[in-house]
């Protein structure tokens, strides 16, 4: 399905509408406990005997195993004998240390259970009198041989539901991956104490916004700094397009650009001009465009792109640039 929820997938959304019809929507706090039952991510995996199967046009003898999804007997990816297998549940018990007044803000699996993520919610701090950031935390893993386990704090914007990566400084402790190889106990521990620590690195983020929103921004500075970043994530701008390829890229440019200027002038209308707001004028749009070659993105896509994928990068490469300037 092009929305990549099958009808073995599930998702579980705080006061998000999901128009699609899949996935529980519900308007009262979600503790862990629920989110894991609310999500029907409450199924396990396990490791069958030895696989002969071919996949990605690769044969597999049996000395590989297959991660097996228990509910459905599914074979979700192929993997070494080596391969620590870890549930569900144990990601949701992880989670019980990133705050004991956390809640869930999203949780749920796409393509079978092959991806799972779960997104955390902790805290709340303006930007300026009328911005209000966000705090979370997001879990990644998966069960397709591939993923590792991934945590990572975020930030989603309250006004317009942006979610922006918080990898703002070289050497800061924005993400920790933990691969399903060697010493897996040691490293989930390792997990806990970064989970624990998260409130020290959600204030650097805090100090980082504040900063940009404290700081004017000129015209001349805001269309240098649409235009520095549009080339950045699509490459160069053909000032004077000459073929059809280049008027296209070219039409593009203009149209994005100025999409991004129009919502920095809605929302400079209702509090200062600031780096942070042009900032997010571009996140803005990263976070709620169209998905590619056609593919009609959902709720739960969107959240885990966003969170996990190209949107993310883009928008920390938006966010970093603003922090250089």
């Amino acid at each position: 399905m092009a929305h990549e929820m099958t009808e073995n997938d599930g998702a579980v959304y705080h006061k998000t509408k999901a128009w699609h019809g899949l996935g529980n929507v519900v308007d009262y706090t979600l503790s862990l406990s629920t989110a894991l039952e609310q999500s029907g991510l409450g199924w396990g995996v396990e490791k069958s005997e030895g696989i002969n199967v071919i996949s990605d046009n690769m044969l597999y003898t049996n000395e590989y195993r297959g991660i097996v999804r228990k509910d459905t007997q599914e074979v979700l990816g192929i993997v070494s004998p080596q391969y620590q297998v870890v549930q569900n549940d144990e990601v949701f018990r992880l989670a019980e240390y990133f705050s004991n007044v956390a809640t869930v803000e999203s949780a749920g699996s796409i393509q079978g259970g092959r991806k799972c993520y779960l997104l955390l919610n902790q805290d709340s701090f303006e930007a300026t009198a009328d911005d209000v950031v966000e705090r979370y935390m997001a879990l990644f893993w998966g069960h397709d041989g591939k993923s590792s386990i991934v945590l990572k704090p975020t930030s989603i914007r309250v006004v317009c539901k942006n979610t922006m990566d918080m990898a703002l400084a070289e050497g800061t402790k924005n993400k920790m991956t933990i691969k399903h190889h060697g010493d897996i106990s040691t490293k989930m521990q390792e997990a806990k104490d970064i989970l624990a620590e998260y409130k020290n690195t959600g204030n650097l983020f805090r100090n980082q916004v504040s900063v940009l929103a404290r700081r004017p921004i000129s015209h001349d500075a805001l269309r240098r700094f649409f235009f520095d970043v549009y080339q950045t994530m699509e490459g160069e701008i053909p000032t004077r397009p000459v073929t059809p390829e280049e008027e296209r890229a070219h039409t593009k440019a203009v149209a994005t650009i100025g999409k991004w200027d129009s919502t920095f002038e809605q929302e400079s209308g209702l509090m200062p001009a600031s780096w942070w707001l042009a900032v997010n004028a571009v996140t803005k749009d990263l976070q709620h465009r169209p998905a590619a070659r056609g593919r009609q993105a959902t709720v739960s896509t969107k959240a885990y792109s966003n969170l996990n994928g190209k949107g993310s990068k883009d928008s920390t490469r938006v966010m970093q640039h603003a922090l250089t300037l």
